[in-house]
């Protein structure tokens, strides 16, 4: 698998991770090195998880037919991260947001909505503990994606790592121009881009390129 595809499902599947850190930018709360290590590794080893399941499933089936799935899997998952982000955001128009919102998925999807919920203790320093949260919190499309990543043929360990370091890099960037500006970047905006970047893979995947 080329290399400019593992970095641009890398960029995809981090995109959440810079509105993340941009809006902990804007709050100035602060995420120490070992906390923002365990937010990246976790992203790292969920799609290392998935995609060895992924290449289990593959097996399966020949390369041809498992590319042709992986790549509508990551279709799909470019699909309803983007119906998702919109629908949430008209949610979050017509309602206010609960800090003590749901469980499961329902509560790491609002974590992401409000990155400040992951800071329980209001300290303004992303700990230990918040630091697991919101790293699960940002694992969840990339666990999605690496099953269909690894259908497609991407090795899994190469894509682990790329994704761990673009994650740290953008979560990293986020902060640093969420400290400087004044105007929040929208998540909506961002997860549209990630859903379009995960589908552009996924029909690469179907044309064969």
């Amino acid at each position: 698998m080329p290399f400019v595809s593992v970095i641009m499902l890398g960029m995809a599947v981090s995109f959440d991770g810079f509105g993340v850190g941009f809006a902990y930018g804007l709050r100035r709360v602060h995420i120490p090195p070992w906390s923002l290590l365990i937010i990246c590794l976790s992203s790292a080893l969920s799609v290392f998880v998935s995609m060895q399941a992924g290449s289990m499933i593959a097996k399966l089936f020949s390369p041809q037919i498992a590319s042709i799935i992986g790549g509508i899997m990551l279709m799909a998952v470019g699909f309803i991260i983007i119906r998702q982000s919109l629908a949430e955001s008209e949610a979050e128009k017509s309602r206010p947001v609960k800090s003590n919102e749901g469980r499961g998925y329902n509560y790491f999807s609002g974590v992401l909505r409000e990155p400040t919920r992951a800071d329980f203790d209001c300290s303004g320093v992303i700990t230990g503990k918040e630091a697991v949260v919101l790293g699960v919190a940002l694992a969840m499309d990339a666990f999605a994606a690496g099953f269909g990543a690894a259908m497609m043929g991407f090795a899994p360990l190469a894509t682990s790592v790329v994704v761990g370091v673009t994650k740290l890099v953008l979560v990293s960037a986020g902060l640093c121009l969420g400290r400087r500006y004044s105007q929040s970047v929208s998540g909506e905006r961002a997860a549209v881009f990630a859903g379009l970047a995960l589908m552009v893979l996924g029909v690469a995947a179907l044309l064969g390129l």
